[in-house]
């Protein structure tokens, strides 16, 4: 009798699919129900290996047993053709051959149908799971397809998953790592009045819907799941990749705090035309206070720092007190103070006098909390790569403008300015209130030499948790110290990242399967160090973080972090050591 000989009916090949099913509703279901039962589950928190959330767990012991018969169908796979290949045209060993590869094909297809159906089923649920009864503490929690954030598309969302105490009056904003097709989240043909007057370039309108759903959902989980309606919310982008969502009612209530969650779908597709998600989309939750935000942004530091000599490879950075709305502060400048992006302008005075505007490119980084301009002149660094240089041995001005804004305060354009992620216009002479330009307009200077800064940064701390590290907490922040400023729109999830060792890389950058992520996601910020004596002996230095959401890292699993050499100085010279051909700060054409 040979070693294989599985035998598959479809009433089995049903039964088996409608297990997987079932599991998975009553993985998702029953959460709520596991909540209130005592099941010994605290046995977790008294050995050290921490509260696991029941319904990760199974949802991952569902992936493992499918991964397992995954393995065991390829091996039958591989047993019927030895069988084929040794039957030495014997009929009826050909024949079993072909009954054993039949059976094989039956069983995968029943496999990949049971990992749809999961799939689907964890989307489906995740729009009536987190109605805000839980504690609070314990809100806002797992998010399907949260290896989206990090690990896939997203690079950032505001206000952050998991938030708490957010205003009312917030926008929503959602960074892409690629441009997207923007006809699938705006829909031009509406006219909200907001959209009048916007710079030549902005696209703006209503949310979009496909069958008279949008592709973005704003839903309220504390009145019973009720969603914003498509002409409830505008979509603003000037960028195709930084997305601002404006809902024309203020979010919750006086008087009491609210959940919100919102699920960028599956109809959301890339540039080409590709889907941006998995099927369900990616959802995140947050809480939303009974106050507004009436709080202006200031201006915390810039780089190079007031009055200056810096290398003429020099990238200016603003770092704010607060997200700030990423319309007012990004795009390509023209160097026509008249044109889009005349909110933050470099100029110089050349040889007759004249002033001369730097034009050049400006982007958002660090939870939209940093703004960083290059000028748009090409050199060569000590990469090999062609950074950007301003011209040398000129003195500059930077100006930061605040937005038009009426006698209490309020804005008048909101495009004339830089303004915060909850619409105050900023507060540059940081006296606390909303002035408007030119009152609250922020100025600064510096001078560049004629020479470049080529020295690459490195790291002057291990890693942190290191390799030697056990029993780590798993909201631990992954932290890294550097020895001088780093550039911040490198110090993202393409170089900065963290993931389960057991996952094969994509050559030398990170894995390609989702799953191999923080279920939650997670995102990378910096915070500039100067004048401490315990860090780089009190000279400038840059501390990276590494941040996961809810439901963190998995416990008892092995994880790696990376830096990669894509990750630069505000000179742009790449990290030494790190992986990647710019590793060590070699000069290579090759460099990324």
């Amino acid at each position: 009798m040979p070693f294989f000989q599985p035998k598959l009916n479809y009433k089995t090949a049903i039964r088996i699919v409608f297990f997987m099913f079932a599991l998975a509703v009553f993985v998702l279901a029953g959460e709520s129900v596991l909540a209130q039962a005592s099941l010994g589950l605290e046995l977790g928190a008294n050995t050290g290996l921490g509260q696991v959330d029941v319904k990760l767990l199974i949802v991952r012991i569902i992936q493992i047993i499918l991964g397992f018969l995954g393995i065991l169908v390829v091996i039958i796979i591989i047993y019927s053709g030895y069988v084929w290949t040794t039957s030495q045209g014997n009929e009826d060993k050909i024949s079993q051959a072909k009954k054993i590869l039949t059976n094989a094909v039956i069983g995968l297809v029943i496999i990949l149908v049971s990992f749809s159906i999961v799939t689907y089923v964890i989307s489906l649920f995740q729009s009536v799971l987190n109605t805000g009864e839980e504690d609070a503490n314990q809100r806002n929690r797992y998010s399907f397809n949260a290896g989206a954030l990090g690990g896939g598309i997203l690079e950032s969302v505001y206000p952050e998953p998991g938030a708490v105490d957010v205003p009312r009056n917030t926008l929503i904003m959602v960074g892409y790592k690629e441009p997207m097709d923007i006809t699938s989240l705006i829909d031009l043909d509406s006219q909200p009045a907001v959209c009048n007057g916007l710079p030549e370039g902005t696209n703006c309108g209503y949310l979009k819907s496909v069958s008279g759903e949008p592709t973005t959902q704003i839903i309220n989980r504390s009145a019973n799941n009720q969603q914003l309606a498509a002409d409830q919310v505008v979509v603003i982008t000037n960028d195709g990749r930084n997305f601002v969502y404006d809902p024309v009612q203020y979010l919750g209530s006086a008087d009491s705090y609210t959940d919100y969650s919102i699920n960028l779908t599956d109809q959301i597709n890339k540039a080409d035309g590709a889907p941006a998600f998995l099927i369900g989309g990616y959802l995140w939750s947050f809480e939303v206070s009974n106050f507004l935000d009436l709080t202006p942004p200031q201006v915390d530091s810039v780089v190079p720092v007031n009055n200056a000599v810096v290398p003429k490879n020099t990238t200016v950075q603003i770092n704010f007190s607060e997200a700030v709305n990423v319309l007012s502060v990004t795009g390509q400048a023209s160097g026509n103070p008249n044109e889009p992006l005349n909110n933050l302008l470099i100029s110089y005075q050349n040889e007759v006098g004249e002033t001369v505007y730097a034009s050049g490119q400006a982007v958002i980084s660090n939870r939209f909390r940093t703004v960083e301009f290059s000028s748009d002149i090409p050199v060569i660094n000590s990469c090999g790569e062609t950074p950007t240089c301003f011209p040398g041995n000129q003195d500059f001005t930077l100006l930061l403008k605040a937005a038009l804004v009426d006698e209490q305060g309020q804005i008048i354009d909101l495009s004339s300015g830089i303004t915060d992620a909850a619409g105050n216009s900023l507060d540059g002479n940081n006296n606390g209130s909303s002035e408007g330009q030119p009152a609250d307009n922020y100025s600064s200077a510096f001078s560049t030499a004629d020479n470049m800064d080529l020295t690459p940064p490195e790291i002057i701390s291990p890693l942190s948790p290191g390799q030697s590290d056990d029993q780590v907490p798993r909201n631990k922040k992954l932290i890294a110290i550097f020895n001088e400023y780093i550039l911040s729109s490198t110090l993202n999830s393409d170089n900065f990242g963290v993931f389960e060792s057991a996952c094969g890389l994509a050559g030398n950058d990170f894995p390609i399967d989702l799953a191999c992520y923080p279920a939650g996601g997670f995102n990378v910020y910096k915070q500039n160090i100067s004048n401490d004596p315990g860090i780089n002996n009190g000279q400038p230095a840059t501390k990276a973080y590494l941040n996961s959401y809810y439901p963190y890292l998995n416990p008892l699993t092995n994880y790696n972090s990376r830096l990669t050499s894509k990750l630069k100085d505000l000179y742009q010279n790449c990290f030494n050591p790190a992986i990647g051909p710019c590793g060590g700060g070699q000069v290579s054409p090759n460099c990324p």
